[in-house]
């Protein structure tokens, strides 16, 4: 049975690390994992619908989340791995850990900067919301 893995992304350099990882241990396993990368565009404000209608919005989530998870897509591809794409609308970390739920993940792996202490209590970064809601282990790369 294929292990079936959430990999989040920003498209920034820091969510990349995931899919690093991947690739380097991709010839480990004995059956590839589904890979499922997901983009969480940030909710717009409300008032935004008297200027710009939801046909526009949706569209416009869609195309930057799908340019956000494009070189995490062709970086998979090229080693040979086709992820499903999705991207979301709304609280990253709630949106992640219920995608995860919902669709049977077996783990989330995600990429951190690595901030503890202090500054990572003060950040309150995605990763760590995400590992203290999940259900499913919950991979950390760096």
């Amino acid at each position: 049975m294929s292990q079936k893995w959430l990999v989040p992304s920003d498209g920034s350099e820091i969510a990349l690390h995931s899919i690093d990882w991947i690739i380097k241990h991709a010839a480990e396993w004995r059956e590839p994992p589904q890979i499922l990368l997901i983009n969480v565009q940030v909710t717009l404000p409300n008032d935004i619908g008297r200027f710009i209608n939801s046909d526009t919005l949706r569209e416009f989530h869609l195309e930057t989340g799908m340019a956000a998870l494009a070189a995490a897509r062709d970086q998979l591809t090229t080693a040979g791995l086709v992820p499903e794409l999705h991207v979301m609308v709304g609280d990253p970390a709630t949106a992640i850990t219920e995608f995860a739920d919902s669709h049977a993940c077996s783990q989330i792996l995600i990429g951190t900067h690595g901030n503890s202490g202090l500054t990572g209590t003060l950040l309150g970064s995605v990763a760590m919301k995400v590992v203290h809601r999940a259900k499913v282990p919950v991979l950390l790369t760096r």
